[in-house]
C-alpha cells in the first residue's frame, strides 16, 4: 500500500508538473498544515489515554535490542503514553529530515509523501484503532505492541534461496566432475589406441624391411 502511494505520488508530481516553483508555497502550506494536525492529534490521543486512565496490569518481556529478556511490569495507561511519546518523537524527527532535504536540495516529493503517509500510518496505528475507533485490544491490537521484524520473512526466503542455490551448485559440480571423468577416460582410451596403432605400424615396417632383405 505504501509503495503504491510512493510511486503513485512521484508519478503525479512529474505528470502534473508540481515541481514548478509556482506550486512551492501551496505544497509547503499543505505540508505544514498536515504536520500540525498530526502533532496536534498525538496530544489529543495523549489526553484521551490520560482521561481513561486504564491501570490494568501489563507484564511482558522486553524485546528491545540490548534489553532482551528483561521483564517489564507496567500498566496499560503507561504503555500507551510511552507509545504516544515514541510517535511524537518519530514525527518530529521525520519533519526535521524532510525540511532539511527540501530546503537543502529543493526536493518536493518528500513534502507531498509526508503529507499522505502519516495519515495512513496513523489509521493503522493501534492507538488510533483502540482509542478512536473503539476496537478491543485483542489479536493484532493486543498489548504490548512490539515492533515487527521486517527481515523475518526475508531471512526465511533467503535461506530457501540459498539452499536451492547450493543444491544447484552441488549438482552442477557433480555433473562437471562426472563429465570431467568421462572426458579423462575417453582421452586415456584414445591415447592407448594411438599407442597400439603406432606399435602395429612399427611391426609392419619391420616385416617389410625383413622381406626386402630376403629378396635381395
Amino acid at each position: 500500500m505504501q509503495m503504491a502511494i510512493i510511486f503513485g505520488t512521484m508519478h503525479i508530481v512529474k505528470k502534473a508538473g508540481l515541481e514548478d516553483p509556482q506550486y512551492m508555497v501551496l505544497i509547503r502550506s499543505i505540508y505544514g498544515i498536515a504536520t500540525a494536525l498530526m502533532v496536534g492529534f498525538t496530544y489529543h490521543l495523549k489526553n484521551m489515554v490520560t482521561r481513561k486512565n486504564d491501570t490494568t496490569a501489563l507484564e511482558y518481556d522486553d524485546a528491545t535490542p540490548g534489553n532482551q529478556g528483561e521483564r517489564i511490569v507496567t500498566t496499560n495507561v503507561k504503555h500507551d503514553l510511552a507509545e504516544i511519546a515514541k510517535l511524537q518523537k518519530s514525527t518530529l524527527l521525520t519533519v526535521g529530515i524532510v525540511v532539511f532535504m527540501h530546503f537543502k536540495f529543493g526536493y518536493i516529493q518528500p513534502l507531498i509523501l509526508q503529507t499522505l503517509l502519516p495519515l495512513l500510518n496513523m489509521y493503522k496505528n493501534p492507538l488510533f484503532q483502540i482509542h478512536i475507533l473503539g476496537k478491543p485490544a485483542a489479536d493484532d491490537l493486543k498489548r504490548p505492541w512490539l515492533p515487527a521484524n521486517p527481515f523475518a520473512a526475508l531471512g526465511g526466503g533467503n535461506a530457501n534461496a540459498n539452499a536451492n542455490a547450493s543444491s544447484e551448485i552441488t549438482e552442477g559440480a557433480q555433473a562437471g566432475a562426472s563429465s570431467g571423468n568421462d572426458s579423462a577416460s575417453d582421452s586415456e582410451s584414445s591415447s592407448s589406441k594411438k599407442k597400439e596403432t603406432k606399435k602395429e605400424t612399427k611391426k609392419e615396417t619391420k616385416k617389410e624391411e625383413e622381406e626386402t632383405r630376403k629378396d635381395k
